[in-house]
Parts: C-alpha cells; structure tokens; sequence
C-alpha cells in the first residue's frame, strides 16, 4: 500500500467502510420501502446468520471433496468431485500461459503491420499518425480484444457460471489491460510534460505500476472467489461496494504520487479559473479522492490532441483552425499596431525579396514543378515525342518564373550543346512583328516572314530551348489585339526538331484565352502549378530566417503560457505558420510579404507576431467601374492607363478616379514603368471579391 496510507489508516479506513454502508444501503431496493434501522436489524438478525451458516456448508463440502479426492476410495464420480472441490481452477495456470502468448502473437502481428505501412514512405501526415498510434496500442490492443470476447461469451444470469473458468480468465485480462494501461498512461502524460525519465528512474515507475495493478485487483479476485461460493446472497452487494471503493481509493493514492504530471496536463486543458483548484489537489488529500476523475479527462485530452494531429494534414482543417484562433484573439490583434518595414533591419529585410539577387545563395524548396518540367523536356530530348511546346501555368506570385529560372541554369549546366534563352515579354507586345523580333533576337535569325522563317532555320539552330516569361503581356482584352497571341501560337505550331518551347503565363490570364480560343486549340501540354503546402512554405520562411542568423521569438499573443517553454515555442510556431498559410493561399511571394509585415527586429533578435490580411468588407461598398477596373488588371496581370480605358471601354474620368480610389486605399500600386499591378496584401481579398461577383474566368 502506498505510503499515504499509512498516515491516517483509522481515517481511510472509516471513510471506505462508510461510503461502502453508504453506498449498498441506497443501491438496495428494501432500503425505499422501509426505514434503515428495520432494515439493517432484519439484515443482521436474518440475512446474515443465514449466509454464514451457507458459506460454511459450502466450505465443509470443498474439504470432503478434496479429502475423497485425494484418497480416491470415494463412490461419488471423479467429475462431480473436482467440481465441488474446486480443483478445476488449476487449468488456470495453463489457460493464463496460452493468453499470455496469445496477446504477445497478436502484438507482434501488430507491430509487423506497423513496419510495413512504413516501409511503404507514408506521404500523409494522417496514416503516420494512426500508425504511430498502432504502435503505441500494440500492447494493450490483444488484451482489449479477450476481454471483449470473454464479456461476450460469459453464460446468462439464469444460467450457472460456478463452474466456469470464464470470470477467472476475464479479470485475469482486465489484469493486464490495466497493467499495460496504466504503464502508457503514466509514460504518456511524462512525455506530453517533457519530462526525461532515467533507467533507474523509468525501473521504479515499472514496479510501482505492476504493485498498483496487483492491489487493485485483489479485491475483485476476493469478491469473485466469494462469488463462486456464494452467488446470490446481500453480503456479496456489501462487498462489491467495499471492493469499488477500495479500488477508487487505490487509485486515487497512486496518482497522487504523480500529481505534479496530471496537473501540469489538465491545466493546459481547463481553463483557467481552475488553476487554483488543481493547485490544491496537490497538497490536499481530501481532493486527492477525485484524482481517478482525472484519468477521463485526460483521455479526453489524448483523443483531442491525436485527432487534430490526424486532420493536420488536411487543407479545410489548417484553415479552420487558423480562423479560429484569429477570431479568438481578434480584440487582441486590434489593439495591436501593425508591423512596418521600419521596425526592420536592412541585412534581414534582404533575405525576404523576391529578385535575382545572385549574391544571396537563397535555398531551394523543391515542390516538384522544376522535375514535371524536366521530365516532359528530357521526353523531347530523346526523340519520344514530337511535342515541343510546353505551357506553365500558376497564380501569381507563386514560384513559376524561379522554377524556370534554376532550370535553365541546370539545362546549361548538364548540356553543354544546348543553347538556353530566357526571354521575358515586354509590356504589352501585341503585334506579331515585335514577337518575330523578340524571339528571332534570342535565336539570332531574321523571323519577319514569321513560322516559314522559323521553319527554314531549324536545320541551322543547334538543340535550343526558349523559355518565355510572362506571356500575359502577348494580349489585350480588345478586339485587334489578339495578334501577339496568335504569332507565339503559331510559332510554337511550327514543325520543329531542334527548338524547344516553354511559356509561363499566370492563370487568370491563361483561363481567358482558353475562353476565347477554345482550350484545345492553343497548348496541348499544360502544368498548373500547384499552391505550396504548409510544409513548404514552413521551410522556406525558415530556411531564410536561418541564413540571417537571426533568432526566432513569438508575440505573446501566439504564445500558450500555459505549456511549458519548448512546448509553447512549438506551439507558438506551428500556429503561426498555420495563420501565414492560411493568409497567403500558399503563395511564395505574398508569405514573404507577409512575413515581413509581421516580424520587426531587435539586434539580431526577430519577434513574430499574426499577420493580418485587409478585410474585403470595404470591396463591397464599390461601384461596378472600379471592380471593372480591379478585373482588367488582374486578367492582364498589369496594365497602364490608356490600355485599362481600351479593356473596360469605361470613360476616361471614370477610370481615373477609379485608379485614384484604389491607389488611395493602396489597394493597387503603380509601378517605375507607369503600369498599374494589385498589391500582395490585397491581391487575395480582391480575387475572391471579384469570384464573388462572377467577373472572372476562372
């Protein structure tokens, strides 16, 4: 018995032997239809006399049982006298052997199907967690499954169970589950506190477990021996009682040896107000008798947490949750002030533009658009097919014109006979003489007769890859300037062996020329670009941040105060970056302004705080001229006045005071060249505002 108990036996014990009376009195029909005083006096002037008297029958026939037995004279048959004498419960021994190799067989069996799944390289985060889970049941799994069986087949209460080894075999599984259990139970909330056991350490835990499951299932191995002498009488009712609360008393002396874990657990679970209550429970005794209500609630808490770690790897849950949080610390945020680009030093603001700064060797995050890529272009190469021309296709600002830069570079690297030429369109080259210009200037070749020049010249060209970008600038939304289109088109339709074609154009603008020339009669090899993942664009905020040399800390907004410190670090970054990712759409570019808007620094310290998106609330209140204008520019991706007058055939002082509006709320900016673009921050809000509205192609 745990050390506890030997403070105030005369105390505990009165408190079991009352709540015990207590207890059976209430649960006991005759109690509500007479006082207690006649009742207990009709009990033990009656009851009792007579189930004693019963139990020493019962055990005067299990001595001349065994004595006929072993002396093997008897006339009675050999079964009824193992029967009676009860020598039937030594196939226990065997019986508990062959479910001991039983539950270790399936354990195995369980383990072998936790190494397949990941020897298979598990891609989602879902089935590495349940299989993680599948691991941490392995033990304890076997033992649920006999004891469900055993239930199952136990014999009816009509029926006779005094001979039959069914109970003795069920409370000897119920044995080891609770064994197993309570093993898991314990490691897991040490583990969940970061706390590091030692051999010696993790040793006394082993035998304090296996001396807690024994005390706790002796009184139900007394009640069940009891049972079988005497299966129906009023003693057996007063002992169950005394054996529950024996069992919650045990219970509740071996948590409160590890009070200090189960706390610290439900504290990041309760809320607040209840701190000063667990507090107690640490040095109270009295509320030291709840502690086995703990054990649901953490269960609770275990559950919650495996299945958020299961629908962690789904987009709407990263969404959801992210929301959430900012829907509950909104008045929080308000009363923050936003973040500027002052509050940020130079050397670090360097490591967050999108430009092609050769000095900064800036890692690369794969997500698989550079090998697609590579994979149709090394068909080609080896003459598999005659498809030359491939199409890149993505939202803006996520990672096309990169991806081709780093393969260009890689297709120069490898080849040295391949002729690559990076070719970035002009704004806006419409007519089909500057795209004969353009592209014959990169291959050197006079292409004013257009694709019959281009033909002639494929003999004289050596292997070459033309990689044009922003091929949006080929056209305007208004009639008669199609033409720049239309040339690339039929270049790139052109019978070619030694040219091959890649055009990257952002998305809006690819979904309204499919709607104008019929999406299979342009490109017949498309890549859309995927948006990033979480994952990914985790590791390339922090791949970046690493290269600064800056160290990260969190806004105690994201902070949970109630973890302990590495926890919450955890905690604090995984929701950050849910908030980032969920603000960006998984945009490359627009989660670096973001990052940038919501980080400032301290020396060469970094404190991160939630980013915030502009509410498309203020979008609403607009007049149709405006999102108009918002539509054009965002199907041509940027535009200059006199072409936004052309596209929304929209009178001149309606779209200058439209322009005026938007740049006022710095919803659109205008760039050196005097072309007009939508801003990172608001590109999202207005996207969706304009889908709201049906004034998009895709």
């Amino acid at each position: 018995m745990p050390i506890l108990l030997n403070r105030q036996p005369w105390i505990w014990l009165a408190i079991v032997i009352l709540s015990s009376l207590s207890l059976a009195l209430w649960a006991n029909d005759d109690v509500n239809s007479t006082t207690f005083r006649a009742w207990l006096m009709s009990a033990m002037s009656v009851d009792l006399p007579q189930e004693w008297a019963a139990l020493q029958q019962r055990l005067s026939e299990h001595y001349v049982a065994w004595r006929e037995l072993l002396s093997g004279d008897s006339a009675t048959p050999t079964r009824v006298l193992l029967q009676q004498s009860g020598a039937w419960l030594l196939l226990l021994i065997p019986s508990t052997w062959l479910l001991r190799w039983l539950a270790h067989t399936l354990s195995e069996q369980l383990l072998t199907l936790h190494n397949r799944l990941l020897s298979h390289n598990i891609k989602y985060q879902a089935w590495r967690a349940t299989t993680h889970w599948l691991l941490s049941l392995a033990p304890a799994l076997p033992w649920l499954i006999l004891a469900a069986i055993f239930i199952a087949a136990l014999p009816d209460e009509t029926s006779s169970s005094q001979h039959s080894l069914l109970p003795w075999l069920l409370l000897y599984v119920v044995y080891r589950w609770l064994l197993v259990f309570s093993d898991w139970f314990l490691l897991s909330c040490y583990h969940r506190c970061n706390v590091f056991l030692s051999a010696d350490k993790s040793n006394e835990l082993d035998d304090a477990i296996l001396r807690y499951t024994r005390l706790a299932t002796l009184p139900w191995l007394l009640l069940l021996m009891y049972q079988q002498w005497l299966p129906t009488s009023l003693l057996w009712s007063w002992l169950l009682t005394i054996a529950i609360a024996t069992h919650w008393l045990i219970t509740s002396f071996w948590l409160h040896e590890h009070r200090t874990v189960l706390v610290d657990q439900l504290k990041q679970w309760l809320p607040e107000q209840a701190d000063p209550v667990l507090d107690k429970s640490k040095q109270s005794l009295v509320l030291s008798l709840l502690s086995p209500l703990f054990v649901p609630l953490l269960l609770t808490l275990f559950v919650r947490d495996f299945i958020a770690q299961l629908l962690s790897d789904f987009s709407w849950y990263k969404r959801l949750n992210a929301r959430w949080f900012r829907i509950k610390t909104k008045h929080q945020l308000d009363e923050e002030q936003n973040t500027s680009n002052d509050d940020i030093s130079e050397d670090y603001q360097r490591w967050f533009r999108d430009s092609d700064d050769d000095e900064l060797e800036l890692p690369i995050i794969d997500t698989g658009l550079q090998q697609a890529m590579r994979k149709q272009f090394d068909t080609w190469l080896a003459e598999d097919t005659e498809e030359n021309a491939l199409l890149i296709t993505g939202e803006k600002g996520i990672g096309k014109s990169s991806a081709l830069r780093r393969l260009g570079r890689s297709l120069q690297k490898e080849h040295d006979d391949l002729q690559v030429h990076r070719i970035r369109v002009p704004a806006k080259t419409t007519q089909p003489a500057d795209v004969y210009a353009l592209i014959g200037q990169a291959l050197e070749r006079d292409l004013s007769e257009g694709p019959i020049a281009l033909a002639k010249a494929d003999d004289e060209l050596p292997p070459t890859v033309l990689i044009l970008n922003k091929a949006e600038n080929l056209f305007l939304a208004e009639v008669g300037h199609f033409d720049g289109w239309r040339a690339l088109l039929a270049l790139t339709n052109t019978r070619m062996k030694q040219v091959y074609w890649i055009i990257s154009i952002n998305n809006q603008s690819w979904a309204y020329l499919c709607n104008v020339f019929g999406r299979e009669y342009q490109m017949r090899n498309v890549i859309r670009v995927k948006r990033w993942s979480q994952t990914e664009i985790r590791s390339l905020i922090l791949s970046r941040n690493q290269l600064s040399g800056y160290r990260l800390s969190y806004d105690d907004v994201l902070v949970d105060a109630r973890n302990n410190a590495q926890g919450s670090m955890r905690n604090a970054e995984q929701r950050y970056f849910s908030l980032l990712w969920d603000g960006c759409r998984g945009l490359p570019m627009t989660a670096l302004a973001l990052w940038q808007q919501s980080v400032r620094t301290k020396g060469k310290k970094v404190v991160v705080s939630v980013p915030t998106l502009p509410s498309g609330a203020r979008l609403d209140h607009y007049a149709a001229p405006l999102m108009f204008v918002f539509a054009a520019i965002v199907t041509h991706d940027n535009l200059n006045y006199e072409e936004l007058v052309m596209v929304t055939n929209l009178q001149e002082n309606v779209v200058r005071f439209a322009l005026k509006t938007a740049l006022d709320s710095d919803i659109i900016e205008r760039g050196s060249d005097g072309r007009y673009r939508i801003t990172v921050f608001w590109y999202h809000t207005v996207l969706s505002a304009l889908q709201r509205k049906n004034m998009l192609h895709e």
